[in-house]
């Protein structure tokens, strides 16, 4: 949500954009325009990574303000057919995959067919295990410039898992953690349960059985999702759980703040920026030494793993690191 009354027109947000190239006076003249209710050259070419957010000093929710311009304009341009699929995720069948009683319930959002034989093994063992359209949170129509149409879901989405009556709920995919945390407060939805941030599951699980734990000894890079960008106070469990399972972070350009997206919102709009964006990634993960990237998105994942197996890197889901880290 944009706060127009804490935006300075400062420019900073589009100036430190990853990518768009951008001079000061530029910078402000177009933030100047879009709280003036236009649509300058940024709404176009955007890639709704919302990088702009967490920089902006003020907290005024730049991007908020794009994405909505994005919506009333089209301006970025993605095609009916991308918007059509997207649709049809909420036409997936709901799955409730009841677990031992008292424990918490894991959401699988949209993700169920590609991520549930991570949930394989002792780490998850006796959860209550949700999936499908019920449980689809929609923040991805961010990257579709259609941010009304995550807004309309939200009640919906955190309604049905609260009719779980769970204590906590475990969010396997970062977006159902930002609608949770982030994006519920901003429109002042209250959620009567606990989220709990995959990572934070994650440490407490392996933490949870220390005679098991192995060093790995890898050195990794860490491939963020976009979705990261609203929720940066949690990372620090990442930290502890590399730490846990014994692998080195390479300290590399593009992580954190500077982190590049992995290019699924430009696949749609336009593939050859996608293509220059993930190769950039993956360069700079091999030059700082990287012999594997971590992911926490699936479609993260299934975007840039073969192209990080073509570059001598191993990719490698995050709940699969630390059952490596488990096996004797």
């Amino acid at each position: 949500m944009f706060h127009s009354e804490l935006c300075d027109e400062c420019g900073d947000c589009l100036v430190f954009c990853p990518y768009n190239h951008y001079e000061q006076d530029r910078a402000r003249q177009e933030i100047a325009q879009l709280k003036a209710g236009g649509s300058p050259p940024i709404v176009g070419s955007c890639i709704t990574c919302g990088a702009c957010n967490q920089v902006c000093q003020s907290q005024a929710n730049p991007f908020d303000l794009i994405n909505e311009r994005q919506e009333e304009t089209g301006a970025l341009g993605v095609p009916q057919e991308a918007l059509d699929r997207f649709a049809k995720l909420h036409e997936l069948a709901t799955r409730v995959e009841k677990g031992e009683p008292g424990k918490p319930v894991v959401n699988l959002c949209i993700v169920g067919a590609m991520v549930r034989e991570q949930l394989k093994g002792p780490l998850f063992e006796g959860l209550t295990v949700v999936e499908g359209a019920d449980y689809f949170c929609s923040v991805g129509y961010v990257h579709l410039g259609k941010p009304s149409l995550m807004a309309k879901q939200a009640l919906p989405f955190i309604k049905n898992l609260s009719s779980l009556n769970a204590d906590e709920v475990i969010c396997f995919h970062d977006d159902c953690y930002a609608m949770l945390t982030s994006i519920a407060a901003q429109h002042e939805i209250q959620v009567p349960f606990r989220p709990v941030h995959l990572f934070e599951y994650l440490l407490r699980a392996v933490s949870s059985q220390p005679q098991k734990v192995r060093a790995l000894g890898l050195k990794v890079a860490y491939q963020a999702p976009c979705a990261s960008r609203y929720t940066p106070e949690k990372d620090h469990y990442l930290d502890e759980l590399f730490d846990l399972v014994g692998v080195s972070r390479v300290q590399r350009d593009c992580e954190g703040l500077n982190g590049l997206c992995c290019g699924a919102p430009l696949m749609a709009t336009d593939k050859q920026k996608a293509s220059e964006v993930k190769l950039r990634n993956i360069a700079d993960a091999r030059t700082h030494g990287a012999e594997a990237m971590v992911f926490l998105c699936p479609m993260c994942f299934l975007n840039l793993r073969k192209l990080c197996q073509e570059n001598g890197i191993k990719p490698i889901f995050i709940t699969e690191l630390c059952n490596q880290s488990l096996q004797q």
